[in-house]
């Protein structure tokens, strides 16, 4: 049995934008400057390093954890108005549960915004999902990604992840999983057991299964 294991936030869901407006939001009720660097450097999580970066860039005018909080109270609304999902994701989802994988949705966002992206896809869409909250330590430790592959009943060598940051892509290549990290924000260096590409949309389920023998494997095993 082999498995694909699903960042959310940037790979499936298209919700760095709704982040972006979000921090500038936050951070303008404060009187101070965010902009599209300030994200890229806190990208990918987890919260905490977000929540300190916020901090320091405000000058600490708040306790910590304000940021967090308010950070979620925001995008609670923004994730039932405003989010759409990434060109392509549902196509690889559904594709991937037609041919008998499991699935797994693995994010470093909280279980409550997690819960909320999960409205918009069908149904057993994963067979398993993973927030924050689930785990001691958030990527990029490796913990997240290894709980998956625990809870499907599949090892970790027999799993793709699918990432759009460093922060994850590291957390995935930590785990010994194989990685496709999707560079459409930031810059992505290739190195073992990773495949670089610009876009979720420009790769298939076949070419997936073509390129992991694991997973040609499964299929062909399901079948």
């Amino acid at each position: 049995m082999s498995a694909i294991l699903f960042d959310m936030d940037g790979t499936i869901i298209d919700s760095e934008p709704l982040w972006l407006q979000a921090e500038i939001e936050v951070m303008a009720e404060l009187g101070c400057h965010w902009d599209e660097q300030d994200q890229i450097n806190c990208l990918g999580g987890p919260m905490e390093r977000t929540e300190k970066y916020m901090q320091d860039r405000s000058g600490n005018v708040k306790p910590y954890g304000y940021f967090g909080q308010r950070l979620n109270e925001v995008m609670k609304l923004k994730f039932v108005k405003d989010l759409e999902l990434m060109p392509n994701a549902l196509e690889l989802i559904t594709k991937s549960k037609e041919a008998g994988l499991k699935t797994a949705l693995v994010t470093a966002s909280g279980r409550e915004l997690m819960n909320s992206a999960l409205t918009r896809f069908p149904e057993n869409s994963f067979d398993n999902a993973i927030s924050r909250d689930d785990v001691t330590n958030s990527k990029p430790h490796p913990e997240p990604y290894l709980m998956a592959a625990k809870r499907l009943q599949v090892k970790i060598e027999e799993c793709l992840v699918l990432e759009d940051s460093m922060t994850g892509v590291r957390a995935g290549l930590d785990s010994e999983a194989q990685v496709v990290a999707i560079s459409h924000i930031i810059s992505i260096a290739n190195e073992k057991n990773l495949r670089v590409i610009s876009s979720l949309s420009e790769i298939t389920f076949k070419q997936l299964v073509e390129w992991y023998p694991f997973l040609d494997r499964a299929v062909r095993h399901d079948r």
